[in-house]
């Protein structure tokens, strides 16, 4: 289990980030999808075999004191492995509440939600944000690349047997001739949130992409006004509460305290592996710290590299680069 952040979340506020499934020796994810957006890049094992991976109650003493240390909005189970992969899942749901009061999330593709073991899991979270970009599974295989056999369909019927409070969360791009921004693919996933909706009420959180992906050549982020429109167009035809990213309302709430020179290199590394971050983005995580020259001294050791996204310098590690 390895801890990173907090970071800057648009959907979740000040989000302390949770990875329970490390990534193998040259790759930089375990997923069951390959989405073309990834911002981990694509260096990637598939897998579709979830199984109980051990947690240490070492781990859970290091989370209590960085969540002490940074009063979190939310824990957030992420990183660089799908969530659901690690059967106990719901074990770490509650040794974190039984340790606090902060709320916990999961970010997952939904792919094993037709489990009810994986579900078992998903059901002690307070939120559940699972992944849906497409409404037919021709252009659900084009955007995320799922390994052979998984089904968008049974995918939808194992997110309306969640009970916790789940939110779908779309993320809009275009990438090349591919896309899911155009009409008939909204109108599309308008349908999915609405049969969706009528099983199990759900919030809809709607993206687009950000951050740089390795490989991705031609990634495009759609225009905000877009976002804007389809959200207003979801609730409209549905009655669903939509939320959307808008640039400048990702949260930088400082995390007040100084950090040891080599423990601050620590830390960003294991942040950069899940997610790369720009330059005001890290800083402001590691206040009264020298964030700044770490990150030149990391460049300047070829630790990390920067890549460019929509006029903005992203920082991601240089073993997946």
């Amino acid at each position: 289990m390895k801890i990173y952040g907090p970071v800057p979340s648009w959907r979740l506020g000040n989000s302390l980030g949770v990875d329970l499934v490390d990534a193998p020796s040259g790759y930089c994810k375990v997923c069951p999808y390959d989405c073309l957006y990834c911002h981990l890049g694509h260096k990637g094992r598939i897998s579709v075999k979830p199984a109980a991976v051990d947690l240490s109650s070492n781990d859970f003493d290091v989370l209590k004191k960085k969540i002490n240390d940074t009063e979190p909005d939310y824990v957030t189970f992420s990183g660089q492995g799908e969530p659901t992969l690690n059967l106990n899942l719901g074990q770490a749901v509650q040794r974190i509440k039984e340790m606090c009061d902060v709320p916990v999330a999961v970010l997952t593709n939904a792919c094993f939600a037709g489990r009810k073991d994986v579900r078992d899991g998903l059901d002690k979270c307070d939120v559940v944000i699972a992944k849906i970009d497409a409404p037919t599974q021709d252009l659900f295989e084009k955007i995320n690349r799922p390994a052979n056999g998984v089904k968008l369909a049974e995918i939808v019927r194992g997110i309306k047997l969640i009970k916790s409070k789940v939110c779908i969360q779309t993320l809009f791009f275009s990438c090349g001739s591919v896309t899911n921004a155009d009409d008939e693919t909204v109108s599309g996933l308008v349908d999915v949130y609405r049969d969706i909706n009528k099983s199990k009420p759900i919030e809809v959180l709607l993206g687009t992409v950000t951050r740089p992906s390795e490989g991705a050549g031609g990634l495009r982020a759609v225009d905000p006004h877009l976002l804007s429109e389809i959200a207003e167009r979801i609730t409209r035809e549905c009655g669903i509460k939509v939320r959307y990213f808008r640039e400048g309302h990702e949260i930088h709430k400082k995390v007040l305290r100084n950090i040891a020179h080599d423990e601050l290199k620590v830390e960003i590394c294991d942040l950069l592996m899940r997610r790369p971050c720009t330059r005001d983005e890290i800083v402001c995580r590691f206040d009264g710290s020298d964030a700044a020259s770490v990150l030149d001294e990391l460049v300047d050791k070829d630790v990390l590299d920067l890549r460019v996204l929509d006029k903005k310098e992203y920082y991601v590690m240089k073993c997946w680069a």
